[in-house]
């Protein structure tokens, strides 16, 4: 069937009121206006808070199209959105089917649009990969109990240096583990501002990746997938995917995990995860391109068309209704079918936090989070965690601190050697900084060459860093 055969024979999406349009405008506003649910809530305004506005506008959007596909005029873009998961994810499979899904993006609560690595399918079970991704699990989680600051707070630049090196070894193998410069590229490929500057990072980041694609490590998740063809593709998607939870979900796991009641049965550390990952999806918007028109349950899509997944807002609206048909994975690639790449960071999400709560209580410091109304946003940059030393060989088997912890010596010519370390770990503070500064500028960017110098320095930046903070701990210790 031509496009004119499809455009004679198929309907149009109905197209919203002006005022709905409006509505649904002033909705993706305030989402930007994370302040405005805690006054709402405390005055017993429940009309006032965001999800319930969210609502009410998917609601009445319902009504008017008979919950069909509707067209939306709105401050971020004129979009054909389905009104519920499930015609999303028909939709979104037939493009797919016709050849007529291009290029996708994610969608901000700002209006503002991230490249996501295409869905690429990983031909390998995760039963292959689960010992290997609960080994480095295991060690990354001891490195950031061993990072803690005072009060066992962790700091959010340790956890993210961590999470993407644990990412690494688990897509790219052990060679990786220090290249730092491959989430650098990867998240700067994300970000960019229009196709130009998005093909000249994505070639960046090919370059950086081919060593780990071509020669893959016994050990990695490439050198599991067995098409040469593929396999570029599926080292991207992975690790976009794995990068994007062990930095962002995984601290709102731990926060959830230490308010939310644990259900009978239940594992704690999935548990957390899938409430993390289903009431703050990484993709909680995402745009899909039509390049080619296509026909579905007797409607027209035409070419040039954006569809709106609206993932959150239709995944609230379900649940609202009693339905809970999604998996967590969902969360975090935006094709339509399953992806093993997703699930794999679910995975490597439930080992990291269970590994960490294995060893420690997780205390969120700030902000106040009230396990009867949980916020409808919490970023995970926003989040003052803390992972607290517990026992669990007491009679109960409840949790408990820790106590017995030796004092430090006492001793008049210690506080002259504190202050000596704390001397030697602001230099070594002043080191790092100054290396990841020269690493950062843009003469690197030309070759290969220089991308590989550039990830020396900032290898070296971060060993600088780390010794800086296990030296700085030293000096606290010794002033106490």
């Amino acid at each position: 069937m031509n496009a004119s055969d499809i455009t004679t024979a198929f309907r149009l999406p109905t197209r919203a009121w002006p005022l709905e349009n409006a509505l649904v405008s002033a909705a993706l506003a305030a989402q930007r206006i994370s302040w405005i649910d805690a006054p709402a809530r405390a005055l017993g305004l429940k009309v006032f808070t965001r999800q319930y506005l969210t609502r009410q506008v998917l609601a009445q959007l319902r009504r008017t199209s008979r919950g069909r596909p509707i067209l939306l005029h709105t401050a971020f873009g004129t979009f054909v959105t389905p009104l519920t998961a499930e015609d999303a994810r028909s939709l979104l499979g037939q493009a797919e089917e016709a050849g007529a899904r291009g290029a996708v993006t994610g969608l901000t609560a700002h209006g503002r649009r991230l490249r996501l690595t295409a869905h690429t399918p990983l031909p390998v079970t995760l039963g292959s990969l689960s010992a290997r991704v609960r080994s480095v699990a295991a060690e990354e989680a001891q490195e950031l109990l061993a990072a803690r600051g005072v009060g066992s707070a962790l700091d959010r630049a340790d956890w993210c240096a961590v999470a993407r090196r644990l990412a690494r070894r688990i897509v790219l193998g052990e060679a990786a583990a220090d290249d730092t410069l491959v989430g650098d590229i990867l998240d700067a490929t994300s970000r960019a501002a229009d196709a130009t500057e998005y093909a000249a990072r994505l070639a960046a980041l090919r370059r950086r990746l081919e060593p780990y694609v071509q020669d893959a490590a016994p050990e990695s998740l490439a050198a599991a997938v067995p098409d040469d063809s593929t396999r570029e593709g599926v080292v991207e998607h992975a690790l976009e995917a794995v990068t994007q939870v062990l930095t962002d979900t995984v601290p709102q796991a731990l926060a959830l995990a230490s308010v939310l009641p644990v259900a009978p049965a239940t594992d704690r550390a999935e548990q957390a995860v899938t409430a993390a990952l289903r009431r703050y999806p990484p993709l909680s918007a995402t745009v899909h391109e039509v390049r080619v028109p296509f026909p579905w349950r007797g409607m027209s899509i035409d070419s040039g068309t954006e569809i709106l997944y609206a993932t959150a807002w239709l995944r609230d609206g379900d649940e609202a209704q009693g339905h809970h048909d999604e998996a967590p994975s969902a969360s975090l690639c935006a094709a339509p079918a399953p992806c093993t790449s997703a699930e794999l960071a679910v995975l490597a999400a439930g080992e990291l936090t269970r590994a960490l709560m294995r060893h420690a209580e997780p205390v969120v410091r700030a902000p106040r989070i009230d396990p009867d109304a949980l916020p409808a946003d919490l970023h995970a940059d926003s989040l003052d965690l803390a992972l607290t030393d517990v026992d669990r060989n007491v009679s109960d088997g409840a949790p408990a601190p820790r106590v017995g912890a030796s004092a430090p010596l006492a001793g008049a010519g210690l506080t002259r050697h504190a202050a000596l370390t704390s001397d030697s770990a602001r230099s070594l503070a002043e080191h790092a900084r100054q290396l990841a500064d020269c690493a950062k500028q843009p003469g690197w960017n030309h070759d290969a060459f220089g991308e590989q110098c550039r990830m020396t320095l900032l290898a070296h930046a971060e060993r600088c860093a780390r010794a800086a903070a296990d030296v700085d701990r030293a000096a606290r210790w010794l002033a106490r």
